[in-house]
Parts: C-alpha cells; structure tokens; sequence
C-alpha cells in the first residue's frame, strides 16, 4: 500500500518537473521582450486618453439624442441673429444653434417678436416706393404702368386717372399736379376735363374721408412759357375748375412739357420729404410730343430720384413719322386738319418715308401706332406713371394688344444709340429712314399729254430727268440696306425685324419700278404708240403683273416679293405688314393704258397731274361796304 502510495507519488512529482521547468523559462526571457511589452501598454494607455480628450472625428459623427444636456449650453445669441441666413457668408448651422432651434423654441418666438417690432419703426425712404396693391386691386385687370392704353376718350382717361389716384391715396397723402398745354387746340379738351373734376374729386372725397389722406391740386399750364396757376396746392376743387377754365390760348405754337415738368419738381419736390411724405403725381393733358424732348434724360431723372410719377393723357403717335394731324374748326364752321408734331413713337425714325408711287387713295401718314410719342412716352414709362391715349389717330389703326409684343426700346437714349451701332442691321435701316426725310424721294408723273407724237416725245424727256433723280436716290437706299443683310438673322425683336424687311422690301420695290419707268419712257419716245381709241389724248403708266423692261428688274422683283411677303405672314395685323399689304397689291411692272382729257377744262396740274388744291378763304362781311367777301384764313399756329 505504502509501495503504491509511494510509487504514485513518485510519478506525480515526475509529471509535475515540466511546469516547474516553464516557469524557470520564464524568467529567461530577454530584457528587450519585457520593454517591447510595456511600451505597447503605455501606447495604448495613451491613446485612450487622447481620444477621450479630443472626441470622435467630427467628420464621421453620427449624432443622437442626449440623455442629459445642460441647457445653458445651448442659448440663442442676439447678436449674431442677422448673419444666419441670406445675408450671412455661411448658411448652415452650427450644432449649437440647431439645438437652440429645439429646445428654445419659446425664446426664438420671443427674438422674432423684437426684431419684427424693430423693423417695424423703420422709416421707408421716400423715394421709389413700390405701391403694394389691394386684395382687390390684385384681382382686377389693369394695365401695368410705363405703357400706353387707349381709355376710350378724356371720358375714359379720366377715370382711369381717378383709379390712379384712388390707389396712391390708399398708400399716402397725394399732390396731384394737373399740367395743362395751353394750345388752341386743347381748348375743348380742357374744359372736358374740367366738366369732370367734379366727379372725379366727389369720388376721391369720399375716400378721403374714409382713409384721413387729404389730397392736394395744383394747376399749371405751359405753352411758350410755363404758367403756376395755384403758387401753392389747394384743397378747393371749385377754384381748380375755374382755374382750368380760364386758361387762354397760347397761339405761339411751342409747347414747353418737360421743362414744365422739370420747373413743377423743383418746385414742389418738398411734398417728397420725409417730413411731408406724399406721393406726387403730374399729370400731362396735351395733344402734342413737346417741342422741348432734349430735356427728356435730364427730366427723367429728376422725377425717377424724388419720386414723381408721370402721366399723359395725350394722342396717339402717327406710325414712324413726326408729323400727325389736329382737327381744327374755324369760327365759320369749316374744320381742317392741321399737321402737328405727334411722333415719332420710336427713338430715331425707323420707316422709310416713300411714297406708293402711282396708287391713289393710299395715305401712309395717317396709320396711327397705337402708342404715345417716344419722349413723353418714355418720361411715363420711367417714373412707373402711364400713357392714356385719348385720341387715336383718324387713319388706320390697330390692337393696341398686339402692338405690345412690338413696343419700342424704353431705355435711355444712349443705350438705344448703343444697340444700333453693334448690329450692322439696325444701323443700316436708321441711316436709310433718315435718307429719306434729308432728301425727299419724289415720284415722277405717270400721264402724258399726246396730242401729237412731238407733245409726247417732250413730256417724255421732261419726266426722264426727275425719273433719273429717282433711280439713283433709290439705288443709293438699297445699298445701304443691303450692307445690313450679313446681320438679319441675328435680330430677335419682331420689331427690328418687321422694320428692316419692310424697308428693304419696299427700296427694293421702288428701285424695280423707277428702273422699268425709265425703260418705257425710253421706248415711247423712239416708237410712240398709236391710240386704239379714235380722239384719245392721253398716255397713263399703269401697275402691272407683267414685267417687260428686262431680267434684272425681274430679279429685284423676285427679292422684293419675298422680304414684303415675310413681313405679312410673319407680323400680321401690325402697321409694318399693312404696308407690305399696300406695296404687294400694286404689281411692280408697268403698261400703258389710253384715255381722253379735256385739257381746256381740266386746268393747271401738279406733278402728278391731279388738280392743285386751292387756297382756303374765309367769308366775311366788310365793314364799309356790307358786302361778303372772301380773305384768305389765318396760318394756325397749334
């Protein structure tokens, strides 16, 4: 038993002489081992402080919520309100304030309840407000302002001009600055007007009234001078009314508007200070341009800077002339038209002026616009007033809707001078329409007197010269047109585009026919025709489809065609396709037709061979005699 108890003993301490032998290893290991070992744990040990020091990588923050904050830590700062948002460099939020956004939710309601008040005490400044519209005024169909709109009469333009007022009296205290053309030919107009003051200021009392916004009246008129009818604003619309009433006629033919205009802001520019604090409103009745438009910029930016809207209640501008007409009665009933300056509505002349060359009743001086003249026009447009057209032109018109999608170029003067000179199209067509009013373009006569073959052959030789006149002036406006066809399809406005190719179309028509003139001329003379009709006298040129004076006037032909028949598909119901219109109807070669003509009876011809108009008399009784008597009437100066 011992022997056994012994024996395992013994075999047990022999197991055991291994683990005995490990831990002797153990402590045989190399000193470099054992530095190797402690310099990791200390490297770790330090990492872990330095990632607790620090935190996590921003850059990889997963963000959550927060079991416990302090509160303090997240307090909205005043101060640095205004430079979040739009205004700021940086448009995010920091972490800090997106929390503020959460948990100081009652103290950001009460921030933004101090800063509206704030805002709220601030003084707009006066000048170049912009008139916030009712509800209602939102819902209704009005025209915006800096354009021109037919009001249907001073009836129209009137109440128009009410609503204007109405709406600057529902923003402030309004001065209403009437300026009145002392013309003779204004005279009915004015008392129009003043027939309605009444009305008009019944309306503007009530609301008045209504708002606590008193409203101010000033009259003044302007003809060769300008005239303060009321040195100060009044209240009193009855004296206003007399006022306008009596104002004369000023028979000097100027019209002073814009240094009017000019005279009235300088004057009362004081209602625009921020102590006074009214809207000012001018408002131009007139049937005129004003002979003064090199005021025009100069105007304009005085109103424009203190804050004067302008309006004209006005006629309409002739269609690319400065020359439109006044209807005018003389005491003894006759009426006249008499031509005044009403245009042009552009900037610089941007239609030919050519005649349609032997068509009868075609009179392109009486086609209206549909809008102001330029300068007064524009003087509307810049200081955010309107122009109301009061009385259309008596000739041909046309929707003043469509017309908006041609409107002429508004901007200052110099911008427009700008834009011409970089496109070779547009300065080609204003050096050409300007041609034509330095050098008038006449048409030779198309009848021939031919009693006898010498006769003929004479008032042949006699039209050749101002036909050859004609050729060359025509030639010379084509060529001027043709060095801005490289640059046609670079104009994108319709209008610049209806224009060029009208011109063109038209010189090109013109040149076809003074050249195919001359070739008949020339064959008539060496081979006189023989009437078919026994006692015929007379030789009259005649349009015709057929063209037999060679193929270089076919070819102009065929180019004339196709620039007129592009501006009547693609500018339909505008003043430039009805003159394409006009000049297509008439066929571009020429025939001769035979009549007869009672010379004896028919008296002196003009150039034309039509009769000559003759000089209007006026009847009057003589003092001495009795007697009625015609005098020869007075020029009128309008």
């Amino acid at each position: 038993m011992s022997q056994f108890t012994n024996d395992s003993y013994r075999h047990t301490a022999e197991d055991a002489e291994p683990a005995s032998g490990a831990v002797s290893g153990t402590r045989e290991i190399p000193a470099w081992a054992v530095s190797l070992a402690v310099h990791v744990v200390l490297l770790l040990m330090l990492r872990s402080i330095i990632y607790v020091t620090a935190g996590p990588d921003t850059d990889n923050l997963i963000t959550s919520v927060a079991d416990e904050f302090d509160e303090s830590d997240y307090k909205f700062d005043v101060t640095v309100a205004d430079m979040v948002g739009n205004d700021s460099e940086v448009n995010t939020l920091t972490a800090s304030q997106a929390a503020s956004q959460v948990v100081n939710q009652n103290q950001q309601e009460q921030i933004n309840r101090e800063l509206e008040e704030e805002l709220l005490e601030v003084e707009a400044p006066p000048v170049n407000e912009i008139t916030q519209p009712s509800a209602a005024d939102m819902t209704s169909v009005v025209e915006t302002t800096g354009t021109s709109e037919k009001t249907g009469g001073v009836e129209g333009s009137i109440d128009r001009m009410t609503y204007e007022v109405i709406n600057s009296l529902k923003e402030r205290q309004t001065l209403v600055v009437w300026l009145f053309d002392e013309s003779g030919s204004l005279s009915v107009r004015r008392n129009e007007i003043a027939d309605r003051f009444e009305n008009i200021y019944g309306q503007l009392d009530n609301l008045k009234a209504e708002r606590n916004s008193p409203l101010k009246t000033a009259i003044v008129g302007f003809g060769k001078d300008v005239h303060f009818y009321t040195p100060e604003p009044i209240n009193d619309i009855g004296k206003a009314v007399n006022l306008v009433r009596g104002i004369k006629d000023d028979d000097s033919g100027q019209e002073v508007a814009f240094s009017a205009v000019g005279q009235i802001v300088n004057k009362w520019k004081g209602f625009r200070s921020a102590k006074n604090k009214h809207n000012c409103m001018v408002v131009i009745v007139t049937d005129e341009r004003g002979d003064d438009f090199e005021h025009l910029e100069t105007v304009a930016a005085m109103c424009s800077k203190t804050g004067f809207r302008v309006y004209c209640i006005g006629n309409s501008s002739p269609f690319g002339r400065e020359k439109g007409f006044v209807r005018w009665t003389y005491s003894d009933g006759f009426e006249q038209d008499i031509p005044v300056d009403q245009g042009p509505e552009s900037v610089r002349m941007e239609v030919l002026d050519l005649p349609f060359w032997g068509a009868r009743g075609v009179d392109s001086g009486r086609i209206s616009s549909g809008l102001g003249p330029y300068a007064l026009t524009r003087l509307c447009a810049e200081t955010g007033g309107l122009y109301l057209i009061t009385q259309d032109s008596r000739g041909k018109q046309f929707d003043g809707a469509l017309m908006k999608e041609y409107l002429p170029d508004y901007r200052p003067m110099r911008l427009y001078e700008q834009d011409v000179t970089r496109s070779a199209t547009k300065m080609a067509l204003i050096q050409a329409a300007e041609s034509t009013r330095t050098s008038r373009v006449v048409a030779p006569t198309i009848r021939f007197r031919a009693d006898s073959d010498n006769a003929l052959r004479a008032e042949a030789t006699d039209a050749q010269k101002p036909a050859a006149i004609l050729e060359h002036r025509v030639a010379e406006i084509v060529r001027i047109l043709e060095a801005g066809e490289k640059d046609r399809d670079k104009i994108k406005e319709p209008r610049w585009q209806a224009a060029y190719d009208l011109a063109i179309g038209r010189a090109l028509a013109l040149h076809a026919r003074a050249l195919g003139y001359n070739v008949m001329l020339a064959q008539m003379k060496v081979a006189p025709k023989t009437f078919e009709k026994e006692g015929n006298n007379t030789w009259t040129m005649k349009a015709s489809g057929e063209v037999q004076t060679g193929p270089i006037v076919r070819k102009i032909v065929t180019r004339a065609t196709e620039y007129l028949s592009r501006v009547v598909d693609h500018h339909q119901g505008t003043p430039w396709a009805y003159l394409a219109e006009l000049e297509l109807e008439r066929q571009m070669g020429w025939t001769w037709e035979e009549s007869y003509i009672n010379y004896a009876e028919a008296g002196q011809m003009n150039s034309n061979n039509e009769p000559k108009k003759g000089v209007l008399f006026l009847e009057v009784v003589d003092p001495k005699t009795g007697k009625k008597k015609l005098v020869p009437r007075e020029p009128i100066n309008l």
